[in-house]
């Protein structure tokens, strides 16, 4: 019988804007439900790993991998698999966007690298990792670089995206919002990092937004839980919730 195992995402999917539970008591309940009946539950983010820590400790989640960094850098036990930007493609691409009129964040591994304080009106992390560090050349160098994290308008990071993608062979942008623009290895997806940690399992996927939906062609069942236009097969429903509640009827009626 193969492992059956619930993949979801935090913000927008599982977490409120103000990082609460979508769905409260009820969703936990039907979380702790499917562990019962013998389901991994697997977070997939694009927050940083030590987030995904501080929920299960909060819900007392039990959470089999943490996926973060939107599939760059996944915990499988006490096995650490990341995804790094290329170091040369990075210190090049660094050199041309600092010229911009944007803001410029390094991820690592495990931290989050900033010239400056973030405005307070930036949506804010369960667990704070950042350092001020004026020199990202050093970083990038010396450092797991895991992705850039740009800030600006929506023309501006427009024509960032295409710059970094039609010249770089190793290295990949992707807007994330229309003031926010990832730069990370080609390599790195959410979609890749669930068909690495499960190959032979039976995976049902929830997402809220584009960087979730490769996860759905791998899945047996996808569920997009906003009202969003999406290029591959899946069940669109209000919330997380209604997505479980769904999960937990297939379920009984597969038993």
């Amino acid at each position: 019988m193969k492992n059956k195992v619930i993949v979801f995402d935090l913000d927008g999917t599982l977490l409120g804007a103000n990082n609460e539970i979508i769905g409260g008591t009820e969703t936990l309940n039907c979380l702790d439900s499917l562990q019962q009946m013998g389901w991994t539950l697997a977070i997939c983010t694009g927050r940083l790993d030590h987030d995904i820590l501080k929920i299960e400790e909060q819900y007392k989640l039990k959470i089999e991998h943490r996926i973060s960094q939107n599939g760059a850098v996944c915990m499988k036990g006490q096995q650490l698999i990341a995804t790094l930007i290329d170091k040369q493609e990075a210190i090049n691409i660094y050199k041309e966007i600092q010229k911009e009129d944007i803001r410029i964040e390094l991820n690592t591994v495990s931290n989050r690298y900033w010239k400056s304080e973030r405005d307070p009106a930036f949506p804010s992390e369960l667990y704070d990792s950042h350092i001020i560090c004026k020199d990202f050349d050093k970083l990038i160098l010396y450092q797991p670089a895991v992705l850039f994290l740009v800030i600006g308008t929506e023309d501006k990071l427009r024509s960032i995206e295409t710059y970094i993608n039609t010249t770089y062979q190793k290295t990949k942008a992707v807007m994330t919002s229309s003031t926010s623009l990832e730069i990370m290895h080609k390599g790195a997806s959410k979609g890749n990092a669930v068909k690495m940690l499960y190959p032979k399992s039976e995976v049902y996927a929830i997402g809220d937004s584009p960087n979730d939906f490769d996860m759905f062609p791998i899945a047996k069942k996808g569920y997009l839980v906003a009202n969003k236009p999406c290029q591959f097969p899946c069940a669109q429903k209000e919330s997380i919730l209604e997505a479980l509640k769904d999960i937990i009827k297939i379920n009984k009626e597969d038993r």
